[in-house]
């Protein structure tokens, strides 16, 4: 009570010290709150026990990259891992990536004095990552960025990069965008120019708009000049279904429907009659294991009002919004009262979703399968032209696979169980009848 000034009383270091322990009291608080975000955020691509099959894939990865580094000329070398959703690229991307950073200050690993740095198109993806800057002392939140600011960084004046990882490769622009600050043709082909090794990954699937246009031929042309190498991985981590299953989902994001398996095992495949009673299965997995989101895809009216919701018969929800906060989409409470889109859940995973096709999903009886009528998908950014797709026939076809490809990315998100409703009643009632066949 004494001590106006510091150091002026014999009760200062008291108080001091009480000061001191308040904060010190408070950084454990908040890091104890960090440490549950990370877990959650962090969990399904931060994992110490690798398959097989990913160890293999890891240490063939490192010796590519540790004999590129060797290669004295100017020569580029890329690295294009590729494989399905599910497959695990993100977790084996991560590990590589802190295997590079803690060799990067220590003189007898092959990394020592390199620049790495990670990057993604992907603003709920770019948040998990970096939050591997709070986790390790060798990584920071710097060392992770969106392709355009690495390009122009770089372009500034910054150093450049000895090797770049890549992750969601397919949401790279293959076109210029002003408005967002990139100015080129192409960002994977700027990359490539700025390091001596880009590992990359791939999975054409995913491909969702013509402004990141990506198919074999295109990718093939810009590492054509370049020493480049395939790392394929097929092995499904993330949905746990047998094989049967495994080939029905498959089928049904190509929009090539059959009847159920027989045999299901523990995965939950149902269809529903009515997205309500959907959303009540939802919350029910959410309220006992968590992490069971409804999803939809574009071709959704606004609702009456103007608002923008995703209405079938008496359920009524708002669209996804991004947000600022620590906690991505996926793992954030309020989430459970919206509906996810490609824009928030791409790249994660959970635990049951509940799958709605917008109206632009239609049952065609002749051929007994799917079809996109594009007249009807409202977001019509997806569909704005590119250099990459000039010829009619390629367009429409386009146009066709960038929502089946959405698709194929919601379909593929529960490790559980996928509930499925169509705002189609034609196709809604055949994936009834396939069901109870």
């Amino acid at each position: 009570d004494n001590a106006e000034v510091p150091g002026s009383s014999p009760g200062w270091p008291m108080i001091k010290r009480g000061v001191d322990l308040f904060f010190l009291c408070l950084k454990i608080k908040y890091n104890q709150f960090m440490d549950k975000k990370q877990t959650d955020n962090l969990a399904p691509f931060d994992l110490s026990d690798l398959s097989e099959n990913q160890e293999q894939t890891l240490r063939n990865l490192e010796t590519y990259i540790q004999n590129s580094l060797l290669d004295k000329s100017s020569q580029k070398h890329i690295a294009v891992i590729q494989g399905a959703a599910g497959t695990g690229k993100s977790v084996v991307l991560t590990q590589l990536f802190k295997t590079l950073k803690s060799g990067e200050k220590k003189p007898l690993t092959p990394y020592y004095g390199l620049k790495t740095v990670m990057t993604v198109n992907h603003p709920e993806l770019l948040k998990v990552y970096q939050e591997m800057g709070a986790k390790y002392p060798y990584i920071f939140k710097k060392d992770y960025l969106r392709p355009t600011s690495l390009i122009n960084r770089v372009h500034q004046g910054s150093q450049a990069p000895d090797v770049v990882l890549i992750d969601e490769g397919h949401l790279l622009l293959s076109k210029r965008e002003p408005y967002i600050r990139f100015f080129q043709d192409n960002q994977l082909a700027e990359i490539i120019k700025l390091a001596k090794v880009v590992v990359v990954v791939f999975d054409f699937q995913q491909v969702i708009q013509s402004k990141m246009y990506w198919n074999q031929t295109l990718l093939n042309q810009v590492l054509s000049s370049y020493d480049y190498r395939y790392f394929p991985l097929d092995f499904q981590y993330r949905m746990q279904v047998n094989q049967d299953v495994a080939n029905w989902i498959d089928q049904f994001s190509r929009g090539i429907l059959k009847p159920f398996p027989s045999n299901l095992e523990n995965y939950d495949l149902r269809i529903f009659n009515r997205a309500a009673d959907l959303f009540k299965e939802i919350k029910n997995r959410d309220h006992s294991v968590g992490q069971s989101r409804v999803v939809g895809t574009t071709g959704f009216p606004r609702r009456a009002d103007g608002a923008h919701h995703v209405v079938v018969d008496d359920f009524d929800l708002p669209w996804d919004e991004f947000d600022s906060q620590v906690a991505t989409w996926p793992n954030r409470p309020e989430s459970i009262n919206e509906v996810g889109s490609i824009y928030t859940v791409q790249g994660f995973d959970m635990n049951y979703v509940g799958l709605l096709l917008s109206p632009a999903f239609e049952y065609d009886s002749v051929s007994d399968q799917i079809t996109v009528n594009d007249q009807k998908v409202t977001h019509r950014e997806i569909y704005k032209s590119s250099p990459t797709l000039s010829e009619p026939g390629q367009i429409k076809q386009a146009k066709t696979d960038f929502m089946l490809n959405a698709l194929n990315i919601l379909a593929k998100r529960g490790r559980y169980g996928l509930y499925i409703k169509a705002a189609d009643e034609k196709l809604n009632q055949r994936l009834l009848e396939l069901a109870n066949k």
